[in-house]
């Protein structure tokens, strides 16, 4: 019998973009179903058929494990179900499969980003003077996760990508340049602002290396969509991202001859 064919297999996935989308951004006339809501319960993000197979294929297979930068309340209001670990708040988080915080891990990040708030406040301050001088409608926010701030977050209220390409480029990259090791990332109409320590591929990292030593080796395979997932997709022995994203795009214009 051969020892490699019965690996336990993990698919470590992105969720916005990757496994569902907003209604803006769904193919014309594709037939949808309700994927994440608001706190209000309106629907915010749909599954089009071709995602909803995606998904129905992995879980035959795979043990499917959500990479969100959702914080752990916006990924409670996903409604597809995970019977796995998740990892949420862009790494800053990891839940087990009851949707506990791993203590071990809060620990470790309560001492990674233990001096990011005051610097994340001063990066909204900044931001918020920004916005209001350039009359831009964009909002920014802390994301908290059990009273400890993890990263900033940007949307602009018409989903306006050039006006917060704007604001990325004339505030929070000049401020992000000034400090090594702050990153910045926009991904359509998402911008952020991450401090050192606070990265996707760091959790998924502990998670395999926890699951290595619980289950022996096992096979992973990733999907994500955005520049920020990158590093955690050259964790996975596959990765997969989807076509005219801007990780696929990315990829693409590399590989061209």
């Amino acid at each position: 019998m051969n020892p490699t064919a019965d690996l336990p297999i993990y698919a470590f996935v992105d969720l916005d973009d990757s496994l569902f989308c907003s209604a803006r951004k769904c193919p014309p006339g594709a037939v949808l179903e309700a994927a994440a809501v608001l706190q209000d319960g309106q629907t915010i993000s749909y599954t089009s058929a071709h995602q909803r197979a995606l998904l129905a294929w992995l879980r035959r297979g795979a043990t499917v494990v959500p990479v969100t930068a959702r914080s752990v309340e916006a990924l409670a209001r996903v409604r597809l179900e995970f019977a796995g670990p998740a990892v949420a708040s862009f790494g800053g988080v990891i839940l087990d499969a009851q949707r506990r915080p791993d203590p071990l891990w809060a620990a470790h990040m309560h001492t990674q980003l233990a001096d990011a708030r005051p610097l994340l406040a001063e990066a909204c301050a900044e931001l918020g003077a920004g916005i209001a001088a350039s009359g831009i409608d964009a909002w920014a926010k802390l994301v908290d996760e059990s009273g400890q701030t993890q990263y900033l977050l940007v949307k602009h209220r018409a989903a306006d990508i050039e006006a917060l390409a704007a604001l990325r480029r004339d505030v929070l990259q000049p401020w992000a340049a000034r400090r090594p090791a702050w990153r910045v990332f926009q991904n359509d109409n998402n911008l952020v602002l991450l401090p050192p320590g606070l990265d996707k591929s760091h959790a998924v990292a502990y998670l395999m290396a926890r699951l290595r030593e619980c289950h022996g080796e096992i096979l992973t395979v990733g999907l994500g969509d955005s520049i920020s997932d990158a590093e955690f997709l050259g964790l996975c022995d596959y990765a997969m991202t989807p076509r005219h994203t801007q990780l696929s795009r990315r990829l693409t214009a590399k590989v061209q001859l």
